[in-house]
């Protein structure tokens, strides 16, 4: 998988052998709520139900993911309009700086976790809440309209990415993840090579170059849009594989927050794609 958050733990790989599926002592794979087969003078008979780590009631299901997914979400919504509503103007960029900050260091520390606890889930998507909801109010208070334009454009992109999903139309493949993965690191790399322009030598890649008349930022904008819709894609193949392995009803935070990342990072791009063209 691509996503980090998805990267590092069994249940998301698509093997034939479960995470929780263990050898017994005579060397048979014991499948929970399965029944194995053992020889006998009469034949083969069936023996009693293997032991499993996990009853089926508590394992997780596509709906369990999805409804984290929509908690998490709410959570940075609520907390991009509290931020709005009770901070002035003034402190929206120092919110959106200092937010995304401690947002990314709290991604970071999500990354290297196997499973992700419901608290710290949940306290990622407020720091983004705030951080975006700043972010926005301060871009919406000099072009105004663009809020509402990107937050519909990014239901309308996620909307039909899962849609995408769901009709089998899309399916991601290795080759075709390595390939946005480069394309994303590019991104990366462009951004930072950008920052130090506009800070060292005052110039803006994004809104200073243009191509037929259509800023770089835009179509660069445009590609990552592309790139980061494939990766939801691949968010919601990699739950689905979960599911299938058997994934404990708790593992769903960790697909939730990793879905979320996806969707915020598609909201970003639409956010600056429309503020280069409100700006203009």
């Amino acid at each position: 998988m691509s996503n980090p958050v998805m990267d590092r733990n069994p249940y998301f790989k698509q093997t034939a052998q479960r995470p929780n599926q263990f050898p017994n002592q005579y060397g048979q794979t014991q499948y929970e709520n399965n029944y194995s087969a053992q020889y006998s003078p009469e034949g083969y008979v069936e023996s009693q139900p293997s032991y499993s780590p996990y009853a089926s009631s508590d394992r997780m299901t596509y709906a369990d993911a999805m409804n984290k997914t929509a908690i998490l979400l709410g959570t940075t919504v609520f907390a991009g309009i509290l931020t709005i509503l009770f901070f002035p103007m003034n402190a929206m960029p120092m919110l959106a700086i200092g937010g995304s900050l401690v947002a990314f260091g709290v991604g970071m520390f999500i990354a290297f976790q196997r499973m992700v606890k419901p608290g710290v889930a949940i306290a990622y998507a407020a720091l983004e809440g705030v951080a975006l909801g700043a972010l926005t109010g301060y871009l919406d208070y000099f072009l105004p309209g663009v809020a509402l334009q990107a937050i519909l454009a990014t239901a309308v992109i996620v909307a039909v990415t899962l849609g995408l999903h769901y009709s089998g139309a899309i399916r991601t493949t290795p080759r075709g993840r390595k390939i946005v993965l480069i394309v994303a690191l590019g991104g990366i790399l462009f951004a930072f090579i950008n920052m130090g322009l506009m800070f060292f030598a005052h110039t803006n890649l994004r809104t200073d170059v243009s191509f037929g008349g259509m800023p770089l930022g835009v179509l660069i904008g445009v590609v990552m849009l592309f790139v980061a819709a494939y990766f939801l894609i691949a968010d919601f193949e990699a739950v689905q594989d979960a599911v299938n392995n058997g994934a404990p009803a708790e593992f769903a935070w960790t697909c939730a927050i990793g879905i979320v990342m996806t969707i915020l990072w598609i909201y970003v791009e639409v956010l600056r794609i429309v503020s280069i063209l409100a700006d203009r």
